[in-house]
């Protein structure tokens, strides 16, 4: 139970985005601000999600698991959230579709959370 707590904006903003990914395209906003606008969008959703996941591993772990090994559950749970949010747009959603294209949006998100992780986390670092 404890771990709900600690994954608990990762949770949040994993509901958020499946809403918003299986909404009817006409529901939403037009967003082509500029070109590429829906892949930032996608690259940034992504951003987020793995780093509050990752956020959620150092607090869950108290800071003591090691870096790579967080960085590939972390890495794997993403990947699988991807498949299954365009899995999902393609088969049950009629105004929807799975893109290629976000994948790798998604995937430059991930990569992004993961590198900044990797700079970043120091696992010598007190928690309070």
């Amino acid at each position: 139970m404890n771990w709900i707590l600690n994954y608990a904006w990762a949770i949040i903003w994993a509901i958020l985005m499946c809403v918003l990914m299986f909404m009817p395209a006409t529901d939403l906003p037009s967003g082509n601000y500029f070109c590429g606008s829906d892949k930032m969008v996608h690259c940034g959703s992504f951003y987020l999600f793995t780093t509050l996941m990752l956020f959620g591993s150092a607090i869950q772990t108290k800071r003591r698991a090691a870096k790579m090994k967080t960085m590939s559950i972390v890495f794997l749970i993403a990947i699988l959230f991807i498949a299954l949010t365009e899995l999902g747009q393609m088969y049950f959603t009629s105004t929807r579709q799975a893109d290629w294209w976000d994948v790798f949006a998604d995937m430059v998100g991930i990569g992004m959370a993961l590198f900044s992780f990797l700079l970043f986390y120091s696992p010598r670092a007190q928690y309070q």
